[in-house]
């Protein structure tokens, strides 16, 4: 895979979802009047006999396809593909493009869509998941409905709607960052202003992940006790540091022994990586065994280089996930296999390659 590819070459996908009723629709029209996402296309996915969500959307540049009867992560996944790829045969292509999801989608196989289809991945930047929270009726849904936890544990922004109709939003936030402390929580107006303030023409483009401390809280009052990096007995996150750059054959070890030895334990990973050797950060995105192509952004948030790593894992102990990656990036400690011991071990799988000289 190429590291260089650039990120002005490629069109930013943005994943809208969300349970029944919580108001991606309503949100996808107040994004839609923004100017920094003009010559947006529109992907809107309605699981159903009859179709009504795409006669709802207002405006759209870019055009508005529907993708019906059926669910995108199960029966219409590889008609997301083709529509995708019909997209970037237009001329001239969508500025960017917004996949709205049906409330019972699960995100995980539609993130794995955009990520590795062959035919589309390296022309496509995939900017996020965003999933909007009803602040009325999420807390009940949560204990309801799996898709509405997936739905929330997989998101790297949660747009809390319906917040003028609620009480206190504190213990809502609480709840949420119980099944993920690394996304952003804010409200459809704070994302708005966030928009309205980019100066560079392509909000979508310039969005960067969110991989926050999720050791600390500053500013968080916790009224119960749980773990923020656990979701449950099997899925839990963890978050991967280095304060030294990390080869590109180090990082090539780390995720061939995750993705493919792994990869049936892998959720997703997200986060931005200090390549020795390059000033610019190495966003890495995955979903299950599928790798996005990596891609450097222009430059590193706040200014600071430091390796922030995300991954949401189903089945194994964090403890393993942090030693593998230490011992890959040389990080010192006792009883520990090093980077050297684990590439001449035989029983390593080779994988996705994508490095550059050491």
């Amino acid at each position: 895979m190429d590291t260089q590819a650039g990120k002005g070459s490629t069109i930013p996908v943005l994943v809208l979802t969300g349970f029944l009723g919580a108001g991606k629709t309503t949100l996808l029209n107040a994004l839609l009047k923004q100017p920094a996402l003009a010559s947006t296309a529109v992907i809107i996915n309605e699981f159903g006999e009859v179709s009504l969500d795409h006669h709802l959307v207002e405006s759209a540049d870019g055009g508005i396809i529907e993708l019906a009867n059926g669910c995108l992560c199960c029966t219409v996944r590889g008609q997301l593909v083709d529509t995708l790829a019909n997209l970037l045969m237009r001329d001239p292509v969508p500025a960017a493009i917004i996949i709205e999801t049906t409330g019972l989608a699960d995100p995980l196989p539609v993130l794995a869509a955009i990520l590795s289809a062959p035919e589309i991945s390296g022309q496509l930047s995939f900017r996020g998941l965003f999933t909007v929270f009803d602040a009325v009726t999420g807390m009940e849904t949560l204990d309801r409905y799996d898709e509405a936890r997936n739905q929330i544990m997989l998101a790297d922004r949660i747009i809390l709607s319906k917040t003028d109709q609620s009480g206190d939003p504190s213990a809502i936030k609480d709840r949420l960052m119980s099944f993920n402390a690394a996304a952003q929580i804010l409200t459809p107006a704070e994302l708005l202003d966030e928009i309205a303030a980019s100066d560079t023409g392509n909000w979508l483009q310039d969005i960067i992940p969110v991989t926050r401390q999720l050791e600390s809280n500053e500013g968080h009052a916790h009224h119960h006790h749980h773990d923020i990096n656990r979701h449950s007995e099997r899925i839990c996150c963890v978050t991967l540091r280095s304060q030294t750059p990390v080869k590109h054959a180090q990082l090539d070890l780390f995720l061939d022994l995750m993705l493919s030895a792994h990869g049936d334990h892998v959720l997703r990973i997200k986060g931005l990586v200090d390549v020795e050797g390059e000033e610019r950060p190495l966003l890495i995105q995955a979903a299950g065994r599928r790798l996005s192509e990596p891609e450097f952004l222009p430059a590193w948030p706040d200014g600071v280089a430091t390796t922030s790593l995300v991954i949401f894992l189903d089945g194994m102990k964090p403890e393993f996930v942090t030693g593998l990656f230490a011992s890959t990036t040389n990080q010192p400690s006792i009883d520990r296999a090093d980077q050297q011991a684990l590439a001449d071990n035989p029983l390593a799988i080779g994988g996705m390659r994508f490095s550059g000289p050491e």
